[in-house]
């Protein structure tokens, strides 16, 4: 097979590559870096189309799927919100599909084949293969399965070359577009008093030889700063990020006393920085999977003193824990947020921390508190209150696990704002949690 002349007969202009989606068919595309933006957009010129089904996830580009004028017979949803898609979702004009990013392909699998997938690759190597460069997720699974009529790629050159389990031979391919599109890299948000408080409680709880997982924002980049005097961590998450890439010039992450791919970098994204991308590309410590192994709580266990830190929208006096709305105001997503709580029960030495600010400020400007006795109306339970370990504020620690609701409305009240306490308190017995 000569892969050159394989790949020049695949070549083709955005707009014929689009032709190969048909009416009623369901498209599915990756995540952040992987959203093909020339694809998308010429997918949507095709007004002709009946019946189209997107699926699509932390979307970052301002497509134009999103707009509230785009093609009236596609139907747009997200399994994790991202910049451009709050306001579709929430106005009505895009949906939300509830899902744990592990269980994304199976999902696929049983209930919800998807026709066609468009992503974006790097540039394909001497042996005709493709990588799926930052990105891997849910799509190279599912670009793996006889019902996926269509794979369309984007080559983007600007797109790192990552190692692991996810490459696309030219020989899969149904068409392929050149198109260089921007690396989109998250800012760098200067730490909070609040962050740093969160940060140094949860870095004191974990030991060295631990493998850790850490969330997207401000509180996870603190713990990594407050990581700085452990030794020999590693690395199994769903993303790296810029506050691992630190840590790891710094000389604590060494993966050495990993139990599971010592020395490796595992995970199935990476979202940050242009130096967080130079550092990926080409690179064999670090490696890319699908989320079907990465966020796998049997996988995820066979790291011992497994360590996840995920960020909270608010939590109930008896541990429910919500993470993907304000109210009936859609956020984010489920994401692989109860994946990881899973997989560290199971770890030998494992914890989980769901990290919090105590307050936030409504539309209005007045303080709320985020601890309250119920969830909020119109918010959804993202991990059950059976499953949460640890919950953290900038005023200390609680755990959850063996403790009954009157332990943990106890337990969360110390560590909700002062200003709510006595509210707190005054609810909680009215609702007898305790006496």
């Amino acid at each position: 097979m000569d892969v050159k002349e394989l790949y020049k007969s695949k070549l083709m202009s955005v707009a014929d590559a689009v032709k190969l989606v048909k009416s009623g068919d369901r498209v599915e595309a990756p995540f952040a870096n992987g959203t093909p933006v020339a694809l998308m957009n010429a997918l949507n010129a095709r007004t002709e189309l009946q019946d189209i089904t997107i699926v699509g996830g932390v979307e970052m580009w301002p497509l134009d799927v999103y707009k509230p004028d785009r093609n009236p017979n596609f139907d747009v949803t997200s399994t994790f919100l991202g910049p451009a898609t709050r306001a579709p979702v929430n106005s009505g004009v895009m949906n939300y599909l509830p899902i744990r990013l592990g269980k994304c392909p199976e999902v696929v699998r049983r209930h919800y084949p998807i026709d066609v997938v468009m992503r974006v690759v790097s540039p394909m190597d001497e042996h005709g293969f493709f990588s799926s460069g930052v990105q891997t997720d849910h799509t190279y699974a599912i670009c793996k399965m006889p019902t996926t009529r269509h794979i369309i790629v984007q080559v983007n050159e600007n797109m790192p070359r990552t190692w692991g389990d996810n490459q696309l031979h030219i020989s899969e391919i149904a068409a392929v577009v050149e198109y260089n599109q921007p690396m989109m890299e998250l800012p760098n948000i200067p730490l909070t008093p609040e962050d740093r408080l969160i940060g140094e409680a949860i870095a004191e709880m974990i030991e060295d030889g631990s493998t850790i997982q850490l969330g997207i924002g401000g509180i996870p980049n603190a713990v990594g700063s407050f990581l700085k005097d452990k030794h020999d961590l590693g690395i199994h998450t769903e993303m790296f990020s810029d506050a691992m890439l630190d840590l790891y010039e710094m000389g604590v992450i060494t993966g050495k006393k990993k139990t599971l791919k010592p020395e490796k970098w595992v995970g199935t994204f990476v979202l940050g920085s242009n130096r967080l991308y130079k550092f990926v590309n080409d690179n064999p410590m670090t490696e890319l999977h699908s989320c079907e192994f990465t966020n796998n709580p049997r996988i995820i266990s066979m790291n011992d003193k497994m360590i996840s830190i995920n960020t909270a929208m608010e939590v109930s006096l008896t541990g429910e824990v919500n993470s993907e709305s304000q109210g009936c105001y859609q956020y984010s997503g489920a994401g692989g947020f109860a994946d990881f709580i899973d997989g560290c029960w199971q770890s030998k030495g494992g914890k989980s921390f769901i990290a919090l600010y105590s307050t936030y400020k409504d539309k209005e400007g007045n303080l709320k508190s985020r601890i309250n006795p119920y969830m909020t109306y119109g918010a959804p339970v993202s991990a059950v209150r059976a499953d949460v370990e640890y919950v953290v504020t900038e005023y200390g620690v609680a755990c959850m696990h063996g403790k009954n609701i009157k332990q943990r409305a106890k337990s969360l009240i110390s560590i909700a704002h002062p200003d709510f306490r006595d509210q707190l308190t005054f609810e909680a017995r009215k609702a007898r949690f305790i006496d």
